[in-house]
């Protein structure tokens, strides 16, 4: 009888100890992910508002947890912690009702090859088989610009400015190149370049971006820079845009407010989440590659592609104007 009750015992505080454990774990990743709305105050508590879809994958493991657990009570825990993941998350797993696309077709590429991959036949012959109209590749080394440029025979115009560090980039075009600026970080490299094409007669605004990763206050700070004097660009702007590159921020990041108070649609609005950035590694894998558009243009499909030997995946959408 006294082994018994000692195996009982037993067994309730291994019951009791597992469910406060998942309490517990709950209530740490719900405070993290709730550290993430003062992303606008403090560079770090903005890292936190880029995990969006782990917030929800853990909360849902606690909730199912506690369920079986048989703690109903302990449960609403992660379903509260649940409404702030949901919320950020609906807009791009909830199929939205596009406007009417028009007939003109335009496929844009993005793909931070990162400069110390060496991918660059498995890169010319995805890309050449993807066939886009304007493929924008930043972290273009001088050994990148000579892999890609085989993509000059199908996209003839072009800006190409390698660096040995992460900050070149190449640009490639079907389309005529009218002009160009480029807007410089105020470390070192290329933060964003603005081109104007003329796509049969329009004109078309295309800004390739890749500003500092927010590895320190300084870099988050100029890499929220950089998506200010975009902003400041497109104020008033009345051309057809698109916005293309490696952000290093997630649509959740406070960062990209200004963007989207000036009109910009993400293309991943409605076509699910996809993570671009470490995506081999599901516990941080978050996407920070991106396309946007405004003005008269729908996104009719969106894409990650495949492995291709750098940290980022690529990305395309099928745009219509």
């Amino acid at each position: 009888m006294g082994s018994w009750m000692v195996r009982n015992l037993g067994t309730a505080r291994g019951l009791l100890c597992g469910w406060c454990a998942v309490v517990l774990l709950s209530l740490v990743g719900g405070g993290v992910s709730l550290l993430g709305l003062g992303g606008a105050h403090w560079w770090i508590f903005d890292l936190c508002s880029n995990f969006q879809g782990q917030y929800f994958g853990f909360q849902v493991l606690c909730l199912l947890g506690l369920l079986v657990l048989r703690r109903f009570r302990w449960a609403l825990l992660p379903a509260v912690f649940l409404i702030l993941p949901c919320w950020n998350l609906a807009p791009y797993c909830i199929p939205q009702k596009d406007a009417p696309l028009l007939s003109r077709p335009l496929r844009v590429l993005s793909f931070n090859v990162l400069l110390t991959n060496t991918r660059y036949a498995d890169t010319l012959h995805w890309v050449q088989q993807t066939n886009p109209d304007i493929a924008f590749f930043p972290e273009v080394t001088p050994s990148w610009a000579l892999g890609l440029d085989p993509l000059k025979t199908t996209m003839p115009h072009s800006i190409i400015h390698a660096e040995t560090l992460n900050f070149g980039f190449a640009l490639f075009s079907k389309y005529p190149i009218v002009g160009h600026v480029l807007v410089p970080s105020r470390f070192h490299g290329i933060t964003m370049v603005q081109v104007t094409l003329d796509v049969d007669g329009r004109e078309l605004l295309f800004f390739g971006m890749h500003p500092p990763s927010p590895l320190s206050a300084d870099f988050s700070e100029a890499r929220d820079d950089a998506f200010k004097e975009l902003a400041k660009q497109l104020l008033g702007e009345t051309r057809p845009v698109v916005v293309a590159g490696d952000f290093n921020a997630t649509p959740w990041s406070h960062a990209v407010a200004p963007l989207q108070n000036v009109g910009l649609r993400n293309s991943m609005l409605g076509r699910g989440f996809s993570a671009t950035w470490r995506r081999n590694i599901p516990l941080v894998a978050i996407p920070i590659d991106q396309i946007l558009l405004s003005g008269p243009i729908g996104t009719e499909a969106r894409w990650t592609g495949p492995d291709l030997g750098s940290d980022h995946w690529p990305v395309v959408g099928d745009l219509r104007w």
